[in-house]
C-alpha cells in the first residue's frame, strides 16, 4: 500500500516516471473486507492519476492526458458505486471534484483525438489545400486547450483532490456496515448490470443521446468489473470484459460522429466575426456529411451486438 503514496510525492515535485501509466489490477483478494477493498481500489487509481500528472507536468504527452482522463473515470465510477453500498453520501463531493477536473482536460482530450484520428479518413477524400486550413485551426485551438491541460495539472485543485484521495484510501475511517465481501461485490456488479440493462431498452430507439447514455453505463459496468476482477475466476472475468470492450468499440464510434459534429460546430462558431479561410468550412461541411453517412450502419451493428451481450451469463452468477 506504499507505492500509491510514493508516486503521489513525486507528481508533486515533477518527477516521476518518463511513460504514462495505465490502469493496473487492483490488490485485492476475497479475504479482505469491502472496506478495504475499496481503499485499495482507491490507492490503485491515485498511483495512476499522479503518475500520469508527473508525465504531464514533464511535458505534453497525449497518451499522458488520456491516461490521467481514464484515472479520474475510474475515480468518479469507484466513488459512486461504494458511496452508494456504504450509504455514505459525502463520497459524492469528491466524485464531483473529480468529475470537474476531467472536464477541465476534455477540450485538449477531444481535440487531440479528432486530429490525430477522426480527420484523416475525410481528409483523404476531401479538397486538399480545404483541409490543410482546417488542420491549422484546429492546431491553433488544441494550443489553447493544452495550455489550459498544463494550468490544470499544476494548480491547487489537482494537489488538493490527490491529497484528499491519498488520506481517504490510508485512512481508517469506517465506511461500511459489517457485510461479507462476495455480497457487496455482487451488489455493485447487479447495480450496474441493471442501469446498462434499462439504458440498453432505450437505446432500441437508436436516437443518439440513447445510444451515448447505454455506453456510459457500460463503460461503468466495465471499470466495476475491473476493480472486482480478482475475486472471481479470471477466464469468465477476461472472457465477459472482452465481449464488453467490443460492445464499446461500436458504441464508442457513433460517439465520435457525435464528437465530430460538435467539434465542427465549435470551429466554425470560433470563425464567426473572423475572416476565417473559407476552405476551413468547405471541410468542417465534408466532415459532418462523411460522418453522418456512416451512422445508420453502425448504430445498427451496435444494437446486434448489445442484444447479444445483455444474454450473456455475468460471470459474478
Amino acid at each position: 500500500m506504499e507505492e500509491p503514496v510514493v508516486i503521489h510525492s513525486l507528481s508533486r515535485d515533477g518527477l516521476g516516471p518518463a511513460q504514462p501509466v495505465k490502469a493496473r489490477p487492483a490488490r485485492i483478494n476475497r479475504a479482505m473486507r469491502p472496506e478495504d477493498v475499496f481503499r485499495a481500489s482507491l490507492a490503485d487509481c491515485l498511483a495512476q492519476m499522479t503518475a500520469n500528472i508527473a508525465v504531464l507536468r514533464a511535458g505534453r504527452s497525449v497518451e499522458g492526458l488520456h491516461q490521467l482522463r481514464v484515472a479520474l473515470r475510474r475515480l468518479e465510477v469507484l466513488l459512486k458505486a461504494f458511496g452508494e453500498a456504504f450509504r455514505q453520501e459525502w463520497l459524492d463531493d469528491l466524485r464531483g471534484r473529480a468529475k470537474i477536473l476531467s472536464s477541465r482536460l476534455g477540450p485538449a482530450r477531444d481535440l487531440d483525438v479528432f486530429i490525430g484520428h477522426l480527420l484523416d479518413a475525410p481528409a483523404a477524400e476531401g479538397d486538399e489545400e480545404a483541409f490543410d486550413a482546417l488542420r491549422a485551426r484546429m492546431e491553433e485551438m488544441r494550443e489553447k486547450a493544452w495550455k489550459q491541460v498544463a494550468a490544470s495539472v499544476t494548480g491547487a485543485d489537482f494537489a488538493l483532490f490527490a491529497e484528499d484521495i491519498a488520506a481517504l484510501a490510508h485512512s481508517r475511517l469506517p465506511l461500511a456496515r459489517d457485510e461479507r465481501l462476495d455480497r457487496v461485490a455482487a451488489r455493485l456488479l447487479d447495480r450496474q448490470q441493471k442501469r446498462a440493462r434499462k439504458r440498453g431498452r432505450k437505446a432500441k430507439s437508436g436516437e443518439e443521446g440513447d445510444l451515448h447514455r447505454l455506453r456510459i453505463a457500460l463503460k461503468k459496468l466495465r471499470y466495476t468489473a475491473e476493480f472486482l476482477a480478482p475475486l472471481y475466476p479470471r477466464k469468465k472475468v477476461r472472457r465477459y470484459v472482452k465481449k464488453l470492450r467490443g460492445l464499446q468499440e461500436d458504441l464508442g464510434a457513433i460517439n465520435d460522429i457525435a464528437h465530430a459534429r460538435a467539434t465542427m460546430a465549435a470551429v466554425l462558431r470560433e470563425a464567426e466575426g473572423k475572416r476565417a479561410h473559407p476552405g476551413a468550412r468547405y471541410a468542417a461541411g465534408v466532415i459532418a456529411g462523411w460522418y453522418r453517412a456512416r451512422r445508420p450502419q453502425i448504430a445498427r451493428q451496435a444494437l446486434k451486438r448489445w442484444k447479444r451481450f445483455a444474454k450473456l451469463k455475468p460471470f459474478w452468477v
